[in-house]
């Protein structure tokens, strides 16, 4: 630890490196819900003297923390003590992560999760097609979706068929082999992705496709799909439709019309403890519940499963996993019934008769009544078939041909082989149940290994001469696994995965070599990156390995799961290897387990069944019995097994069957050696979350698979070179508005022309030199820039910084401008207002005015007319009295007169 203050030197690389973490900024913190979180850099203090960075950041809460400089200079300690700082808003949703300036786990898991929410689910990463599950229908594989891809409309865009038309093209432009590998963890989507790619190639170029135009070979290679379905494929509690076993289809196409003319198919590792074991909510191969629910009357009949057997929860072998409630061995949304018609007629496609699929259901049939014998006994007595189980054991050495009491003297007794004599030991329950379990195992591995003839019979004709074929393969394979109990099974996945990522690491290391070759670049080096060859060696290595000791441990006969760890511990776990020591340990509370360090996570493995697993065979007697079957099916299925002794050799000398791990490291080799001769594509496959919900993102869990899958190793190794690429011309375009204003009046050159003009190099140098002045942070290409990881994100922080100060001076501009012409608005506005409101008063007063004169015209007309009238009555009431005056005077005088 430096004590005291830094030097000069310490604090300007210090603060070369803070450079970037300026008052705003946004970077990512870890978060242990949502994986990372977004944070804003409110405040920044530098103290010189003491050496010492403040960090003021503000999420929920604030967030302060110090660096010192000593510890930030450190080579790679800017990593561990900085946080990320997040893309230009540009970059958002961007199709391929390898353009993010800033390339790490949180970018890579924020784009994909903002990806998700609208609905896009699939992203490339560089060379490979990131897949997430949507659970969900989506429109995206239509007959008009894989024409689009076909006419290269929407070649850039990622998708399954954009992989499936590269690997097309490849071969017909190329005439070079091509292979598809896809691998996710289980419910990830890898085998709905496997047979949408399948489709692409029967279907996606011929015109008007359709299911008559379509060859015989097609429908068969499409047909394979429900076939492997129904026989390797199994309900778990991460998948309704979970894949058992690793396949690898390559479907050949003639060279000269490019059309498929056959095809073959090889298969892996099938999951073989499933047939006699299945955890609580899972559920045996689909095959068993298809039949149980599909089959005629007569086949019923004939296969005794009517009656009380005609339902799952009848049979030993298919109801464990909902012993509590029958309804977990149902799925939603599946009709087993109907599947198995479908089935049915999948195998009648891919040339397996009627008699032979009767074969098939026999030989199932027997699997299931053989699972429901139970045994009874003790250690001193023996063991015996229980009494209640008596007549399906009956019925199920019926169904498999094999004489009843033989079967029940192998079952219950096994044979020690000696020098002089043959001697007859009683087995225990326990192992009586070990020994039913391991010939149900037996004979459905070697039937599910039988399907393949038939099969690969049909799909490759014999008139069909490979030399003048190419192939384009489907690699269909486990991804990496870590559970909380891991055992065989897994160990031999995490094997596979192993290889392959080393055969990833090297391929995407290739294609950048290749990229900078073209673009002739100068003075380039790659940054070392951690080779997972160790943890291979450690696995397979020679003379000693996990395997080779796992196999010699398997041959004893003493040999157990305990010896076998105490063997492990011995020899790589001791200080004196060192090397195997940091890829291997033994866990500190346990005798039987031991943790292997894998590139993507440390596993600790259980050693208990690894022996028996490995062995994965039935004893020699009961082999021998079903070599001799009546039912010449099963006979032929165990004939393929039986290994004839050494030449030389004495009678009595036990046959050596191959261990499950020699079978798969061989056939894994083969298929390293295919990879390596073929150009590869890779899809990996995402579950983003548990509860298989619709459209649901759960951070960690993706998290957690970008890092077991390898996306994030390629974003590391692209990382060490130049990760982000841009083409001269889209660059020139996008940042001559950095340079001064002469410079900018240049022409950039012509679209017409493919070839950058030197002109334009010019300009790019020209931007470059003034942005960047570290010439070590870029290269220029023939037809690209290519930079270092952070530097394109400087690039675009100094343009919308630009742009900012721009859009300001512009603003205020136009905010002035807009003011004015408001006021002038306004202005004429009030004075039309006004000039037209003085009008309405005018108007209002003339109206007043005329109104007044009229009141006074119509009040002094009808004053006169009022006094016309009264001055009449007046007088016409005067003549009445007169007139009754003159009357009444008139009478007084006549009266007078006649008196």
């Amino acid at each position: 630890m430096h004590f005291g203050p830094p030097d000069t030197q310490t604090v300007a690389q210090a603060l070369k490196i803070l450079e970037h973490y300026t008052r705003g900024a946004k970077a990512w913190f870890s978060d242990d819900l949502q994986g990372w979180i977004k944070g804003t850099l409110v405040q920044r203090t530098d103290d010189e003297s003491l050496g010492v960075a403040r960090l003021v950041t503000r999420m929920d809460d604030n967030y302060v923390f110090d660096i010192l400089f000593v510890e930030l200079v450190e080579p790679g300690a800017d990593v561990e003590l900085l946080p990320p700082l997040c893309n230009p808003q540009i970059l958002d949703c961007t199709p391929d992560l390898t353009t993010l300036s800033y390339l790490h786990e949180p970018a890579v898991l924020y784009n994909l999760k903002r990806r998700y929410e609208r609905h896009e689910i699939y992203t490339y990463s560089g060379v490979v097609l990131v897949a997430m599950n949507p659970f969900y229908p989506v429109d995206m594989y239509s007959a008009q979706e894989m024409a689009k891809y076909a006419r290269a409309e929407l070649s850039t865009t990622p998708h399954l068929f954009a992989i499936a038309e590269n690997a097309y093209r490849g071969m017909v432009d190329h005439k070079s082999n091509q292979t598809i590998i896809v691998y996710g963890e289980s419910g990830s989507g890898k085998t709905t992705s496997a047979k949408y790619i399948m489709r692409y190639f029967a279907q996606a170029h011929h015109a008007d496709t359709n299911d008559k135009q379509m060859s015989t070979v097609e429908n068969q290679i499409l047909a394979t799909n429900p076939v492997f379905e129904s026989f390797g494929n199994a309900k778990t509690t991460r998948n309704d439709n979970s894949s058992r076993f690793g396949k690898f289809l390559d479907i050949k196409f003639e060279r000269q019309r490019q059309q498929i003319v056959g095809g073959r198919i090889r298969t892996f590792l099938l999951e073989r403890s499933r047939v006699v074991y299945q955890p609580p909510r899972e559920r045996n191969y689909h095959i068993f519940y298809q039949l149980l629910a599909g089959a005629s009357q007569e086949l019923r009949e004939d296969l005794k499963l009517g009656g009380q057997f005609a339902h799952s929860s009848a049979f030993h072998y298919t109801n464990q996993g909902g012993t509590s409630d029958p309804a977990l061995l149902l799925i939603a949304g599946v009709d087993d019934a109907a599947d198995f018609k479908e089935t049915d007629a999948a195998l009648e496609t891919v040339g397996i008769d009627g008699t032979q699929r009767g074969f098939i259901w026999r030989t199932l049939a027997g699997i299931l009544h053989l699972g429901n014998v139970e045994f009874a006994g003790s250690e001193s007595t023996g063991s015996f078939v229980e009494g209640q189980s008596e007549a399906q054991f009956a019925i199920a050495a019926q169904l498999l041909g094999v004489n009843e009491a033989q079967l029940r003297q192998w079952l219950t007794k096994r044979q020690i082989v000696t020098r002089h004599d043959h001697i007859l030991a009683k087995v225990n329950k326990t192992q009586a149940l070990v020994i039913r379990d391991s010939i149900a195992k037996f004979i459905y591995s070697r039937l599910f290994d039988w399907i393949l003839g038939p099969i690969n019979s049909s799909l490759l004709p014999t008139q069909v001469e490979e030399s003048q074929t190419s192939f384009v393969g489907v690699l269909d394979i486990y991804g990496f696994e870590h559970f909380e109990h891991n055992s065989f099974e897994q160990f031999c996945i995490n094997y596979a995965n192993e290889k392959l990522q080393q055969n990833f690491n090297h391929h995407v290391f290739k294609l950048e070599q290749e990229e900078y070759k073209r673009e002739r670049l100068e003075n380039w080096t790659f940054i070392g990156f951690q080779d997972n060859q160790p943890c291979i060696d450690l696995i397979e290595g020679k003379p000693i390995g996990i395997l080779s000791l796992l196999d010699e441990e398997s041959r004893l006969e003493q040999g157990s799961d305990r010896t076998f760890t105490e063997k492990l511990y011995r020899q790589f776990a001791s200080p004196s290897q060192q090397q195997s020591a940091s890829y291997f340990r033994k866990p500190r509370f346990s005798n039987t387990a031991f943790t292997v360090r894998h590139y993507a996570h440390d596993v600790t493995y259980e050693g208990d069944g690894f022996l028996e697993k490995n062995k994965d065979t039935v004893p020699d007697e009961v082999l021998d019995l079903l070599c001799t079957s009546s039912f010449g099916f099963v006979s032929e299925l165990a004939s393929t097994q039986a290994v004839q002794a050494k030449p030389g050799a004495g009678a009595l000398q036990r046959r050596q069957a191959p261990t499950l791990t020699g079978v798969f490291k061989r056939s894994l080799a083969g298929l390293m050696n295919t990879l390596a001769e073929t150009e590869m594509h890779y899809i990996r496959c995402i579950k983003p979350n548990e509860a298989k919900q619709a459209w649901k993102f759960e951070a960690p869990m993706v998290l957690s698979q970008l890092r077991s899958c390898g996306v994030i190793e390629t974003i590391r190794i692209s990382k060490a070179g130049y990760p982000s690429r841009v083409p001269i011309r889209t660059f020139n375009e996008r940042y001559r508005v950095l340079l001064s204003d002469s410079i900018i009046s240049k022409p950039a050159g012509t679209e017409s022309s493919k070839e950058v003009s030197a002109e334009e190099h010019q300009v790019c140098r020209l931007i470059l030199s003034t942005c960047l002045p570290d010439q070590a942070q870029y290269q220029i290409g023939l037809t690209k820039v290519f930079f270092r990881a952070g530097q394109w994100a400087v690039m675009e922080k100094k343009r919308s910084f630009l742009f900012e100060n721009s859009a300001v001076v512009i603003q205020r501009y136009c905010r002035g401008a807009l003011v004015r012409r408001s006021f002038r608005t306004m202005q004429q506005a009030a004075l039309s207002v006004q000039r037209w409101y003085r009008q309405v008063l005018l108007r209002r007063r003339l109206q007043h005015l005329q109104k007044v004169r009229a009141a006074r015209i119509i009040e002094r007309h009808y004053m006169q007319m009022r006094r016309r009238r009264e001055r009449a009555q007046q007088e016409q009431w005067a003549v009445k009295i007169q007139a009754l005056a003159r009357g009444h005077q008139a009478r007084r005088q006549v009266k007078r007169a006649r008196e």
